[in-house]
């Protein structure tokens, strides 16, 4: 080989070598059919490095926590984070959607895990594992994750699939946790999967709220939401009668929770005792899940987003803590004042739900950039965060309760990917904008004017598509969008969408 040509082969192979460490997307495995999405932040923000480097975390430590069919999983299947081995019902519909953009066939394998395992009487359990059961549920928000992987996929089999099971769960909702009034409780606060939140318990939990009786803001949000989103699969399968029915168990639903957990005086959702009929006036992150669920009228959504809005209360350093920030009941435990990125995820759908885009805009970007710092100053992502501060040298879990101790420490549980990868979510659907929706792609770039200067790049291999964007000084994007080799540029204002 002559000198040239070996400097060019060597120039070549260099080239390569730094494209693939430039690279940061996480290669295919366990039956995934993509490489993950890639996050590239090209301006020279001080917290460029951290973006990019916490992006990719969440899918490696993703792609760790998922697992090939095994015992009682026919599909592959995901656990919170390897401390928690167990398939859990709420955290399996959150984890379906930050497997979405990767691979909608390995989310909808998430949620099989659970919806397979259903209880002969239609119960949707709280976790399945082979070292350990429960015979309790936990929040019912799987249907709503069906829902948003068909807007993606457009799989009908899959819907097909799910209803029969989700409708049983319904039905044994009805039957098991519903009061004759038409409202709903927990059977334990376990179910609620906000363990030790003032409405229930001590944060030791030694001390226990009697549920017997309580009607909470919750699971009612969740019971409204599974029965109007029942009615359109219903819809989809051709069920018009079920549709309809199931409508109507919606709107009553709806008309309960405004008369019986809505209070006018403070302008938030409330846990009503039934035996002595008074609210239990908590203010917690559980009376804004309305929002969520698109109960409010108009008016009530626009005292709720003047609560969350108001850094006194929600709006934090780090945004939407579990207990509002004034309330005596808050402190840096688990369930009683930290931030969990899927109650957070949560809200912020709401407040787009009611068209505060630019509140839910800036929320989430101080969100994605907590998460993706507090990542790059400690190395891990975890389950819940301070509401006040970057890193977790304040936290506690369930203070004075030994065993908890014992099982798992004091702090919260690194890996937990787990509902926090919903940061990487946040990001590809609600700041950059890409969507799925009636077989169309939709593209509606929303970032707050703290964004501005922020450049990235996005690439999600499943769709074959790679968007460029910019933020101006006006909050407006501009960019390129590459879809099968075809660019094409946009200019946009906050509010603007681009179908294609």
């Amino acid at each position: 080989m002559g000198k040239k040509l070996f400097k060019h082969t060597i120039l070549f192979l260099g080239l390569l070598s730094a494209l693939k460490i430039f690279s940061s997307s996480v290669p295919p495995e366990k039956g995934v059919a993509f490489p993950s999405p890639e996050l590239l932040r090209l301006d020279p923000g001080k917290d460029a490095s951290a973006w990019n480097s916490g992006f990719t975390a969440v899918y490696q430590t993703l792609l760790k926590n998922l697992h090939l069919p095994s015992g009682f999983f026919k599909t592959r299947y995901a656990y919170p984070s390897p401390i928690f081995r167990g398939v859990y019902l709420w955290d399996s519909a959150f984890i379906a959607q930050v497997w979405k953009p990767w691979d909608v066939k390995t989310a909808e394998d998430v949620l099989k895990a659970v919806l397979d395992n259903a209880a002969p009487d239609g119960r949707l359990k709280h976790f399945v594992s082979p070292y350990d059961k429960s015979g309790y549920t936990q929040p019912p928000v799987i249907a709503w994750s069906v829902w948003e992987l068909y807007q993606w996929s457009k799989d009908k089999e899959f819907l097909a699939y799910a209803y029969p099971i989700l409708k049983n769960y319904q039905l044994w909702l009805s039957a098991n946790r519903g009061f004759e009034n038409g409202l709903y409780f927990w059977a334990h606060s376990y179910e609620s999967g906000i363990d030790n939140s003032p409405r229930f318990s001590s944060a030791d939990e030694k001390i226990k709220r009697d549920l017997s009786s309580i009607a909470p803001v919750d699971i009612n949000s969740y019971v409204y939401s599974q029965n109007l989103l029942l009615a359109k699969m219903a819809e989809v399968l051709g069920k018009t009668q079920e549709a309809q029915a199931f409508q109507k168990n919606a709107d009553t639903l709806a008309r309960l929770i405004n008369e019986k957990l809505w209070d006018p005086e403070t302008g938030l959702y409330y846990d009503r005792d039934l035996k002595t009929d008074q609210l239990l006036k908590i203010k917690t992150i559980a009376s804004l899940l309305p929002l969520f669920a698109g109960i409010p009228d108009q008016d009530q959504a626009k005292k709720l987003r003047d609560h969350i809005m108001n850094p006194a209360e929600f709006n934090t350093y780090f945004p939407l803590p579990s207990v509002s920030r004034d309330d005596p009941s808050f402190e840096k435990d688990c369930w009683r004042g930290p931030v969990w990125i899927n109650t957070a995820y949560m809200v912020l759908k709401g407040l787009k739900n009611y068209g505060y885009d630019a509140e839910a805009s800036e929320l989430a970007y101080r969100i994605v950039e907590r998460v993706y710092a507090n990542y790059q100053l400690t190395g891990k992502l975890v389950e819940f965060y301070d509401p006040d501060q970057d890193g977790f040298k304040d936290l506690h879990r369930k203070r004075g309760n030994l065993y908890k101790l014992i099982t798992l420490g004091d702090k919260p549980q690194a890996n937990f990917v787990g509902w926090t990868g919903l940061v990487n979510t946040l990001l590809i659907e609600e700041l950059v904008g890409f969507k799925k929706q009636e077989d169309k792609r939709i593209l509606a770039p929303e970032f707050p004017t703290l964004a501005k200067g922020l450049s990235l790049k996005l690439t999600i291999p499943s769709e074959n598509l790679t968007i460029e964007i910019q933020v101006l000084d006006d909050a407006s994007a501009r960019g390129k969008i590459i879809s099968e080799n075809k660019p094409r540029e946009f200019l946009v204002s906050p509010g603007t969408k681009i179908e294609f």
